[in-house]
C-alpha cells in the first residue's frame, strides 16, 4: 500500500504534550481517538511526486528595470521579481516528494 503525505492542521498545545509524550515513551494522547480521526481525516494530501514546498510569502522581490523609480519598495513596483537564487535558497518547508516505483 502507498504512503500519502498529509497536511493536518491540529492545537500547538496538543502537538507538544504529543511529542513530550512520545519523547518519553508515554502513548497517552491528549486528543480523543474520535478528534484524532477527525483531524487526518480533514487533512489536507499533499499531491504524489511534488516539489520542495517552501513560504513563498517570504521570498523578497527585486526590481528588474532602471525605469522603476518607486520609492514603496520592489513589491509595490510593476516591475518586481523574484529569482531564481532567491527560490532556491529559500528554507525548505517540507522535501520534495521523492516518487518511487514500487
Amino acid at each position: 500500500m502507498a504512503d500519502i503525505e498529509l497536511v493536518i492542521k491540529i492545537d500547538e498545545e496538543d502537538y507538544n504534550i504529543m511529542k513530550h509524550n512520545i519523547a518519553v515513551n508515554n502513548p497517552l494522547c491528549p486528543l480523543s481517538q474520535e478528534e484524532m480521526v477527525s483531524k487526518v481525516a480533514n487533512g489536507t494530501p499533499l499531491p504524489k511526486g511534488h516539489g520542495r514546498l517552501i513560504d513563498a510569502d517570504k521570498l523578497e522581490y527585486t526590481c528588474n528595470s532602471d525605469e522603476c523609480g518607486m520609492l514603496t519598495g520592489c513589491n509595490h513596483c510593476q516591475y518586481h521579481i523574484i529569482t531564481e537564487d532567491e527560490i532556491d535558497n529559500a528554507p525548505t518547508i517540507i522535501d520534495a516528494d521523492k516518487e518511487s516505483d514500487n
